[in-house]
């Protein structure tokens, strides 16, 4: 083997090791680092440099032998680490929001990942459209089912997998969805936040396009904290979350919109 081959070899084990690592650290919330080493049979010091990374792009704090999830920050966390989030709760969610989408013929889905789930629950005829800014959507989609595809374009932001900028900003304004489904990083107060306001300003532009536009939100968004406000709870006509909500935020809801708890 090469030099150079078995550089890229460990720089491989090396990344495949720090996602396992982050994607456990989400699944949990908070793990002691003794137990990560014996886990993950590492040294400290390998765990520290690794811990250390993960802490540099914002996915996890440090703090007296322990490592917690960052779900406050103000930078999204990467799709490969949310599609392990709430997975129950966006399973429930999906199934709900595509009963709904039924009725629609042209549906713009977004890049969250509760939006990705409902893909595979769509049903298969060539009479619907969908339009996406989401490169995972629109691989989904391309796969599964047999309807018209539009796929925006413009800047590719990795993190996110999706593209957004002024080119997808435009396309989305030349266009006229039925439904609009959207995800959000945290809702407090009746609104709802994104931790970027290019994305909270292009989700909030999509959804003006629509005739009918859904949130799709599972309970612990609720109790997490984001920066950019991209809409009011009031702006949805509906909005889908799980049976994991307390029944006083759900009531407060209700009195702002239609509310389906997806169980």
């Amino acid at each position: 083997m090469s030099e150079a081959s078995r550089g890229a070899t460990v720089s491989v084990s090396k990344q495949q090791r720090q996602d396992e690592l982050a994607r456990l650290i989400y699944e949990r919330g908070s793990i002691r680092t003794d137990e990560l080493i014996e886990l993950f049979d590492v040294s400290p010091m390998t765990l520290y440099r690794d811990l250390a990374t993960l802490e540099s792009k914002r996915l996890v704090r440090r703090s007296r032998g322990e490592v917690a999830a960052v779900t406050n920050s103000t930078s999204e966390t990467p799709i490969s680490f949310r599609l392990v989030q709430d997975v129950s709760a966006k399973a429930k969610i999906a199934k709900a929001a595509a009963e709904i989408l039924a009725d629609y013929s042209t549906i713009f889905l977004d890049d969250s990942t509760t939006a990705l789930a409902i893909v595979d629950l769509l049903p298969d005829v060539q009479q619907k459209t969908y339009i996406t800014n989401s490169l995972a959507v629109s691989r989904a989609l391309s796969q599964s089912v047999q309807g018209k595809l539009i796929s925006l374009g413009g800047t590719y932001n990795p993190q996110l997998d999706a593209f957004f900028g002024p080119t997808a900003t435009k396309e989305i304004t030349n266009l006229n969805p039925s439904a609009v489904v959207v995800g959000a990083a945290s809702v407090q107060n009746f609104a709802v936040y994104h931790p970027y306001a290019e994305v909270g300003s292009f989700k909030s532009l999509a959804m003006s396009q629509a005739e009918f536009s859904v949130l799709v939100v599972a309970a612990p968004k609720f109790k997490r904290t984001s920066l950019h406000k991209m809409a009011e709870i009031s702006d949805f006509d509906c909005v889908i979350t799980d049976d994991g909500i307390d029944e006083e935020t759900l009531a407060e809801l209700r009195g702002e919109t239609h509310v389906i708890v997806a169980r």
